[in-house]
């Protein structure tokens, strides 16, 4: 089983990765988080496998986030914003996803 985490700034885009995790047999969301820094801590106390990671939050972008996580973590990015792609898979993510999502 690979347990995650869904960070993203926007409460239906973690809604839906919810429902799409829930729809598979193998992965686990441990948890969702709006605020990347909450999701930080958790990450210190409660690793995991595998992140959904929006790129453009307000906060912290998801490429700073990335990079201040455990690197042996895999990321799956989330985001509406493609010019961002290239950079995501040089940091080695697992896949790019782009927003809008359909259930």
């Amino acid at each position: 089983m690979i347990k995650a985490i869904a960070i993203d700034d926007e409460l239906p885009a973690l809604k839906i990765i919810e429902n799409f995790c829930g729809k598979t047999g193998f992965i686990s969301l441990q948890k969702t988080f709006n605020k990347p820094n909450e999701a930080l801590a958790y990450l210190q106390k409660f690793p995991v496998d595998l992140l959904f990671l929006d790129i453009n939050m307000p906060s912290l972008t998801g490429i700073e986030f990335y990079k201040a996580a455990a690197q042996n973590t895999m990321v799956i990015f989330t985001t509406a914003y493609s010019e961002y792609a290239v950079e995501g898979f040089n940091l080695n993510a697992v896949d790019y996803l782009l927003k809008p999502f359909c259930l």
